[in-house]
């Protein structure tokens, strides 16, 4: 009987180590395409600048009670628990907004309405409402307020006073400016901190590559959501300081198999030539980067597959959050495998063992 030979599995890992390609040798054009994504981001800054949101801008929080256990007799009651009784809310909630934009001759841009599920000590479960009232009047707050109560029926009755069923509070632009003058501070210190770590734990130009490779990440994110044109709030923030966190982790594992190859003597530097140099680096870089290849892949992919489902599956807020995280992912892998390897291989020098030194002023002398 004639046995069946099986088909050889396919194998990511062998199919990259076995590859030709030099990710080292190509550094100038894996530099193109950042290089034009972050000219693009100039130009949109400089001439149509970033989609602020309230977190930025200021406005206004309106807060609506939903009279959900019906203590406020011939008015609306909504149980926020159902989600149609919560579509319904936020429904009417918009209407009395859009209509009074229109008949106030507001731009409709002024109105960017977020509704979250919040409740309050004193009246229970209300729908929160944030928008953009850039005319800063105080006069059309009390309007707003006013026309909302009269909707909804939220009147008083006898001696009750249904004041705090409807508030109308200011956002104030200041508090948040401070807030993102704190975190870039943190920012900067964590990059001070990578710099330190990468730099002792493996060598002072690792923690060059890495910090250049962060820089890339932050940048080609933030040049994506110009382009986008995403709303920059409190939320784009923390996804800056997520993506700082994690794009630092592929570089760190190509650094690790990069210091393994040096040492395990498969790259013998045998003189102290530039281009031999040179040349050594990068097959040490190259090798490192193909060994450790199919782990970037998989974790990043799992990464972004779970992001993205959180980014399709969530919330306004939540994809706002989850859209620069994706991007910055990208960025990191593409940082990571294409870019800090090769920055290392051209930057790289050995230091010279002391035995070596002795030497050479043994002969001199």
């Amino acid at each position: 009987m004639k046995t069946l030979s099986k088909k050889p599995r396919f194998s990511l890992d062998k199919t990259i180590l076995n590859s030709k390609f030099n990710y080292c040798k190509k550094l100038k054009w894996f530099l193109i395409a950042p290089a034009i994504l972050i000219l693009v981001g100039i130009i949109l800054l400089c001439t149509v600048g970033f989609n602020l949101g309230i977190d930025f801008t200021g406005g206004s929080t309106l807060r609506v009670f939903a009279n959900s256990d019906g203590r406020i007799e011939n008015s609306q009651s909504y149980d926020l628990s159902k989600q149609d009784d919560f579509n319904k809310m936020q429904s009417a909630i918009q209407e009395v907004l859009n209509d009074y934009a229109k008949k106030n001759n507001l731009d409709l841009h002024d109105f960017e309405i977020k509704v979250s599920r919040t409740s309050t000590s004193e009246l229970g479960d209300c729908i929160e409402v944030q928008y953009q009232d850039l005319n800063g009047d105080n006069e059309h707050q009390n309007s707003i307020k006013n026309i909302i109560r009269e909707k909804f029926g939220y009147i008083n009755q006898g001696s009750h006073n249904y004041d705090d069923t409807v508030t109308v509070s200011t956002i104030t632009a200041t508090a948040t400016s401070e807030l993102l003058m704190n975190c870039f501070i943190a920012m900067l210190v964590a990059m001070a901190l990578i710099l330190i770590y990468v730099g002792f734990r493996f060598e002072f130009t690792s923690g060059l590559a890495a910090i250049l490779a962060l820089f890339h990440d932050l940048a080609i994110t933030t040049a994506l959501v110009l382009i986008c044109r995403i709303e920059i709030n409190a939320s784009f923030v923390a996804a800056l300081v997520t993506i700082l966190g994690y794009s630092i982790n592929n570089t760190i594992i190509i650094f690790d198999r990069i210091r393994e190859n040096r040492k395990n003597g498969r790259f013998d530097i045998k003189s102290n030539s530039l281009g031999e140099i040179a040349n050594n680096n990068v097959d040490i870089a190259n090798a490192s980067v193909k060994e450790t290849m199919t782990r970037s892949v998989y974790t990043t992919l799992t990464t972004l597959v779970t992001i993205a489902l959180v980014a399709i599956i969530g919330v306004y807020d939540i994809r706002v959050f989850a859209l620069p995280i994706i991007f910055g992912i990208g960025a990191g892998f593409y940082s990571s495998v294409f870019l800090t390897s090769g920055l290392w291989a051209i930057a790289y020098r050995p230091r010279k063992k002391k035995a070596e030194k002795k030497k050479v002023v043994s002969k001199t002398n």
